[in-house]
């Protein structure tokens, strides 16, 4: 009797154990959120738009006794945050082959922005042509700043900016030279110490370029603090007809 109800133990145990089993396979699987997993939707973000950069004009001439190129080359900032843009610059002979070039560093341009910047290739020592140029190409630099992804070159506020025509022979072969003043105020939120660079560009009645010039500033203070102004003048500016029309930008750095 022992071993029988031994036996029938047993066989009860195995009973349960195979109904359990059974029981747990055939309950369908939750289905939805729990409480301790929530549903969680991911948003995924929009990539934000490149910078669209473009040939504005260009022009052939000399600086003293060597060949120059200047252009301007139009960015796009068509998104909703400040940009930072360097640009690649090629002078292409006609058979396609590079004759001088340039990566350029521009100023932070404001959403949704365009902004025009002067440039030249060529006519001094380190940037000479080594043919003549038939074409010029300008392009996003890509990666220009390294894992830093960008710089800071915020453009100053400039106001009461006046155009007069000048006196002076300018520099290149132009046959027309233009004299700019105008007031740079530091609107951002440190002093300005290390220097600013400026450009202008020249136009006409018909809004179309003209003509313009670059560089670093020797009029600006030592250091600007936040908030104060200063008076910049400009002479020679060079021009390849009559000009209307004066853009001026200053950015630190």
């Amino acid at each position: 009797m022992n071993t029988v109800r031994a036996a029938l133990a047993t066989v009860a145990v195995l009973a349960a154990t195979l109904t359990a089993c059974s029981s747990d396979h055939d309950d369908p699987a939750p289905s939805g959120p729990t409480a301790a997993q929530p549903d969680q939707t991911a948003t995924v973000e929009p990539a934000a738009a490149a910078p669209a950069v473009s040939l504005a004009w260009s022009h052939d001439t000399t600086y003293g006794d060597e060949p120059q190129v200047l252009y301007v080359a139009q960015v796009k900032n068509s998104s909703k945050k400040v940009a930072s843009v360097a640009i690649d610059v090629r002078a292409l002979d006609k058979t396609g082959t590079i004759v001088g070039s340039a990566q350029e560093t521009l100023p932070n341009i404001p959403a949704g922005a365009t902004f025009d910047y002067f440039g030249a290739i060529g006519g001094s020592i380190g940037s000479e042509l080594t043919g003549t140029p038939d074409k010029i190409e300008v392009s996003q630099a890509e990666n220009a700043f390294g894992r830093a992804g960008s710089v800071q070159a915020p453009l100053l506020k400039t106001s009461e900016v006046k155009l007069t025509a000048s006196e002076d022979e300018a520099y290149t072969d132009t046959p027309r030279s233009y004299d700019l003043s105008a007031k740079v105020t530091n609107n951002t939120t440190d002093p300005v110490s290390s220097g600013v660079t400026q450009q202008v560009i020249l136009y006409n009645a018909q809004g179309k370029i003209v003509g313009g010039d670059s560089g670093m500033s020797d009029n600006i203070p030592q250091t600007l603090p936040k908030g104060m102004s200063y008076r910049e003048q400009w002479t020679g500016i060079p021009a390849l007809g009559e000009a209307t029309r004066a853009v001026y930008t200053v950015w630190a750095g």
